[in-house]
């Protein structure tokens, strides 16, 4: 018996020691599956500049207040193994948002799952219900439909840099980065001829899969926020913006630029700084934060077509360059 009662005991050892590095290892590999995902995305990038000789752009100008233009997501669906979603898609006239005009795409995208769009270590849910417009349920389509939300969005650049424009009480868009939007304030398209300081410097997409923390200064326990920039009204598949020019509503949506460091935490979720968060009727803002649940940073595709995971101690100074593809700054591998 006693013999007996030392091998359970060994064995619950054992276990307990097992246990960790099983839990470990499953987690790298979700970390490779996820840094797979942004290989995929980043060679679908490059399929596209050799295609149209240019980056998709995160957004387009409208020509009706009630149009809601496509994602970059959406212009690289081909180069990732969704010729069929693309090749049925419509873009002139739509609302991408399903929100004031008519959805031509509902059917297609309700319901639609793009693996490659989402991180398996994700807490974050994969999709988003939203409600249609009455346009839309005038084509048949239910009261609310299913869109995706992405982990990943394009890194638009650094904040307040040049190619920055303030809009007023809609923020300041940033420009600078590799995947912009084209709008009443900038009408030039990125190439790769456009990014200065090397594509091999420069981030282009990077991993948003984590929660947000907030810690209030007068509150003990933190909250937890879903503040991915794709997650309002049409998902991966929506560009934002709307009206003549995007004036009206100029918000962009699956982009973000550095405004905070990665896996920053706020004290306040609108207003720590003004942009990160939700800013106006929930929506998310031009610079939401770049997070990660693989711990210690984030993992992020550069304009080369590599990915690297970019540690959040790294000196804001220098994630801020990464992101600005012509500040014409060099910088060291010691920096990262």
């Amino acid at each position: 018996m006693v013999e007996l009662l030392v091998v359970i005991a060994i064995i619950g050892i054992l276990v307990g020691l097992l246990l960790p590095a099983v839990q470990a290892a499953r987690e790298a590999a979700r970390r490779m599956s996820c840094s797979n995902n942004l290989k995929q995305l980043g060679l679908a990038m490059h399929m596209y500049h050799d295609t149209f000789r240019q980056m998709p752009t995160a957004s387009e100008l409208t020509d009706s207040s009630i149009e809601r233009p496509a994602s970059w997501i959406v212009k690289i669906l081909p180069f990732m193994e969704q010729t069929a979603a693309y090749g049925q898609t419509r873009f002139a006239g739509n609302d991408f948002a399903s929100r004031d005009g008519v959805n031509l795409n509902w059917e297609t995208y309700d319901g639609l799952i793009v693996p490659t769009l989402n991180c398996p270590s994700s807490p974050l849910p994969n999709f988003r219900i939203d409600n249609t417009s009455s346009a839309t349920r005038a084509l048949g389509a239910p009261d609310q439909i299913q869109n995706q939300i992405a982990n990943y969005v394009g890194v638009s650049g650094d904040y307040n840099e040049r190619k920055s424009r303030w809009n007023g009480y809609l923020g300041m868009n940033d420009y600078n980065g590799v995947v912009v939007a084209r709008d009443d304030n900038n009408l030039e398209v990125v190439k790769f001829a456009s990014i200065l300081d090397g594509t091999s410097n420069t981030l282009m997409i990077g991993e948003q899969s984590d929660f947000i923390r907030v810690q209030a200064n007068n509150s003990a326990d933190p909250n937890f926020y879903d503040q991915r920039a794709g997650n309002w009204h049409g998902g991966a598949w929506s560009g934002g913006g709307g009206a003549v020019h995007n004036n009206f509503e100029a918000y962009r949506l699956n982009i973000a630029s550095t405004r905070v460091g990665i896996n920053y935490s706020p004290t306040n979720r609108y207003l720590d700084p003004y942009g990160i968060g939700p800013y106006w009727y929930g929506r998310p803002g031009h610079h939401t934060i770049f997070t990660s649940t693989h711990g210690g940073g984030a993992q992020f595709a550069k304009a080369d077509g590599s990915v690297e995971f970019i540690t959040e101690s790294i000196r804001f100074s220098i994630l801020s360059l990464l992101s600005n593809r012509e500040d014409r700054e060099p910088i060291n591998d010691s920096d990262l």
